[in-house]
C-alpha cells in the first residue's frame, strides 16, 4: 500500500488550489482533500484578491483544517485579480512537494484514493512525469454533460495490458488522437517539469489549463493514464457572477483560443501536438469567419476565412473562401 508514503519522506504531494470569492465552494473542495487516504500531502490555497468579507471567512474555514493546509493571499482585498495563471504559479513556487496536482475551488474530488493512486504511480515509475486520471462533468442544473473526460483514450486502452493496477503508460500520439486535454482536476506533474516549462502562461487567463497541459505533455519523459473516475468538474454557469469567461464575448473567446493554440504550437517540440493545435486553430478561425459573415461584416469574415484556410486547408473550405472573395469583389471591396 502507498498510503501515507511517497518516494522519499521529502516527496510530499502539493495540491494547488486557486480561489476567488468562493469560500463555500472552497470548503467543499478542501473537505475532499482532507478525506484522502494518502496523508503525506500539503495544500496551497492561493486567494486572488477576494473581497474583505471572503478573506475574513477564512479564519472559520481554517479552524476545521490542519497544518497541511496553507493560505497565500495575493492582491488587495476586492481588487482586480491577477488571474488563475498567476495564482497557480504562485502556488507552484511555494510548493514543497516533488509532485504537484491541482483542483479548482468550484470542483472537487470524488475518490478518497485519488492521491494514494497517483503517489503509487510516481513511486513505482520514476520516469513518469505526467499523470492523468478521469472525471465526470456536471452542468449547473445537475445534468451530466460528460460521464468520462477522455472516453476515446479509455477506449484505446481497453485491449492493452495495464502497466500496473492503476492504468497505462501512453504515448503522445495516443493522447493527441484521443481528442482532448486533461482538465487540471485530474492532472499531476513532477514539480521539476512544471518549473522547467515555466509554469502557466501568465499572459492568459483563458484556456491557460490547455496551454499548460500540452506543454507539460510535450516535455514529459513518460505519461500515465488512470481511467478511474476521481473528480467532478462543475461546468461553469454562463450567467454566474464568478464565471471568468463572462468577461469575454464569444468572438473574444475564440480569438483567445486561437492565440493559446499558437502559443502551444510555438512552444512544443513534438509534431503531433503542434499539428493538433494547428487543426484546432483552423477550426476556431472558421467559426470566427462564419460569425462575422453572419453579422454582415463580410471583409472581416473573408479575413478569417483566409487565415483558417492557411491553418487548416481543405477543398470545401477553399471553395467557401473563394465564394467569400467573389462576393467581396462584387461589393467593390466594401465591408
Amino acid at each position: 500500500s502507498s498510503q501515507g508514503r511517497c518516494i522519499e519522506p521529502t516527496c510530499a504531494i502539493s495540491v494547488i488550489v486557486p480561489t476567488r470569492n468562493r469560500v463555500v465552494l472552497l470548503r467543499r473542495m478542501l473537505a475532499t482533500v482532507h478525506s484522502q487516504s494518502f496523508t503525506h500531502f500539503e495544500v496551497v490555497v492561493v486567494d486572488d484578491a477576494s473581497s474583505a468579507a471572503t478573506r475574513a471567512a477564512y479564519d472559520d474555514l481554517w479552524s476545521t483544517l490542519d497544518d497541511r493546509f496553507h493560505l497565500i493571499q495575493i492582491g488587495e482585498a476586492g481588487g482586480t485579480g491577477a488571474g488563475p495563471s498567476v495564482a497557480r504559479n504562485t502556488g507552484i513556487m511555494a510548493a514543497r512537494g516533488q509532485v504537484i496536482t491541482f483542483c479548482d475551488d468550484d470542483d472537487f474530488w470524488t475518490s478518497d484514493a485519488h492521491l494514494a493512486a497517483l503517489a503509487e504511480v510516481f513511486d513505482s515509475a520514476l520516469d513518469v512525469d505526467l499523470y492523468i486520471a478521469n472525471q465526470r462533468a456536471v452542468r449547473c442544473n445537475g445534468e451530466v454533460e460528460r460521464e468520462d473526460w477522455l472516453p476515446a483514450l479509455a477506449d484505446m486502452m481497453r485491449h492493452r495490458e495495464a502497466a500496473s493496477g492503476h492504468g497505462y503508460r501512453i504515448g503522445i500520439d495516443e493522447l493527441v488522437r484521443s481528442g482532448g486535454f486533461a482538465q487540471l482536476n485530474i492532472v499531476a506533474v513532477r514539480k521539476h517539469l512544471a518549473l522547467g516549462i515555466g509554469g502557466f502562461w501568465n499572459r492568459t487567463s483563458y484556456e491557460e489549463d490547455r496551454d499548460f497541459f500540452w506543454r507539460a505533455a510535450d516535455s514529459a519523459r513518460a505519461i500515465f493514464f488512470n481511467p478511474a473516475r476521481v473528480a467532478q468538474h462543475n461546468v461553469p454557469d454562463p450567467a454566474g457572477q464568478n464565471n471568468l469567461s463572462r468577461n469575454f464575448s464569444q468572438a473574444e473567446r475564440w480569438l483567445l483560443s486561437a492565440l493559446v493554440s499558437q502559443h502551444i504550437a510555438m512552444s512544443v517540440k513534438q509534431a503531433p501536438i503542434r499539428e493538433l493545435c494547428h487543426r484546432y486553430e483552423g477550426d476556431i478561425l472558421r467559426r470566427l469567419s462564419q460569425h462575422w459573415s453572419a453579422q454582415g461584416k463580410h471583409a472581416l469574415g473573408l479575413h478569417y476565412a483566409r487565415r483558417a484556410l492557411a491553418a487548416r486547408g481543405s477543398l470545401k473550405w477553399a471553395l467557401y473562401t473563394g465564394l467569400l472573395t467573389c462576393r467581396q469583389l462584387a461589393r467593390g471591396g466594401k465591408a
